[in-house]
This record gives structure tokens, C-alpha cells and sequence, in this order.
């Protein structure tokens, strides 16, 4: 897998890429227990690792029977896919979100910052699935980034997308290799899940803002506190 929330590659994005939508709650008692399983397995690959997950860890912290959550995933391999396109599929519509959220007339600038932030939130400790992709990327089986390649293509695609909109508008140096400084900052803002060192926040946005290359623009109103 390319590892949208992962990697430092300099693989170029997919200009066209497939859009997954997030996993929803539904209305019916089996979207329900899908979600709730899915909560389940993030947080206990995010604790295990892949390798030390059992289908009976997971059964036990969503409050079912073994056979009740292998009759939604009945592999373990299954049950990773859709933890990894869930949690990027929320995270892509977070970002898209908080761009989008501030009107026609934001400067680009302004909708990288709001993206920054949203996706600083996912890497928050209160959240389980970006530390558990994080975590299980590297023991992956080869078959599995595979199957994977459109979600993680669409999240560095948002990403691609938001530079590229500031290169064109003049925000950012006209020779910048957008689809590679992409790749870099997802990497840097990965890097600093679970440190404690890393300071305020206001701090790693400036610092993005540095790698971007964008100076030091107005913060969107409500991130400028």
C-alpha cells in the first residue's frame, strides 16, 4: 500500500482516484454491530499489533460472541481491510470537511490550514484508528496493500489537491513538486502521533506551514485561539 497516512514515499499521487465513502452507523441493527466491531478491532490492533490480535480479543472488547463477529468478518485479514478503509475513509472526509467548511471565498491557504488541523485530530490519542494503521502498516501482507491502493490513493489525492490549489494561486513557489511535498508532510505530521514533545499545537502548524513554504498566513478564525 502507498500509506496516504503513513508514508514518506515519493510515489506520485493518482490524479483520479477512487473516493470511498466513510463507513456509516446506518439504521439497522447489522450496521450498527459492523461499526461497533470495527471501534473494537482499532482498538485492540492499535494495542496488539496484527501479528497478537485474536477474533476473540475483538469479540470480547465489542461485547460479542466470537461467532457473532465471525459471522460479519470470518478473517482476520477481512477484518483489517475494512479497519484501514474505514479509519481513511473518515479521515479523508474529515480533511475534505474542514476544508470545504469555510466557504467559496477561503484562500487556499486558509483550507490547508483547516485540513492541518483535521488531520492532527485524527492522530489525537482519544481516536483509535489512525494509530492502529499507523502501527499495523509495516506488517501488512503484501496482497492487502494491494487491495488498499484506491483508499490510501484518495487520501493523498485531497492532500495533492489542496497544494496543488495553492501553487496555482501563487500561494506557493510556481517549481514546488507538490505531489512529492504531499508525501513529506503527511509523514512529518505522522511522525509526532503519541509524542509529548512536540509542543502546542499552534507550533506543528507553523512548522507544516515552513515545509510548505506558505510564510505565516491568518489562521481560520476558529483555530486562531
Amino acid at each position: 500500500m502507498a500509506r496516504a497516512v503513513t508514508s514518506t514515499s515519493t510515489e506520485t499521487a493518482d490524479p483520479e482516484p477512487a473516493d470511498p465513502e466513510p463507513a456509516s452507523p446506518g439504521s439497522t441493527k447489522g450496521a450498527r454491530t459492523r461499526l461497533r466491531i470495527l471501534d473494537a478491532a482499532a482498538r485492540v490492533l492499535r494495542e496488539k499489533g496484527y501479528a497478537a490480535t485474536r477474533l476473540s480479543d475483538i469479540a470480547e472488547v465489542a461485547g460479542l460472541q466470537t461467532g457473532s463477529l465471525a459471522f460479519h468478518f470470518p478473517a482476520k485479514g477481512r477484518l483489517l481491510d475494512e479497519v484501514v478503509r474505514h479509519g481513511l475513509a473518515v479521515g479523508l472526509a474529515q480533511v475534505r470537511d474542514a476544508a470545504e467548511r469555510l466557504g467559496p471565498d477561503a484562500s487556499p491557504t486558509a483550507r490547508i490550514i483547516a485540513a492541518i488541523h483535521a488531520h492532527l485530530d485524527g492522530l489525537d490519542d482519544r481516536n483509535d484508528f489512525a494509530p492502529a494503521i499507523l502501527r499495523l502498516v509495516d506488517q501488512f501482507p503484501p496482497e492487502a496493500r494491494h487491495r488498499l491502493r484506491d483508499v490510501d490513493r484518495a487520501y493523498v489525492a485531497q492532500w495533492h489537491g489542496l497544494l496543488e490549489d495553492a501553487r496555482l494561486a501563487g500561494a506557493m513557489p510556481a517549481d514546488t513538486d507538490t505531489a512529492l511535498l504531499t508525501r513529506l508532510i503527511l509523514g512529518a505530521m505522522n511522525a509526532t502521533l503519541g509524542r509529548t514533545d512536540t509542543g502546542p499545537r499552534e507550533r506543528l502548524v507553523t512548522a507544516v506551514l515552513a515545509m510548505l513554504r506558505l510564510g505565516e498566513p491568518s489562521l481560520p478564525e476558529e483555530h486562531s485561539t
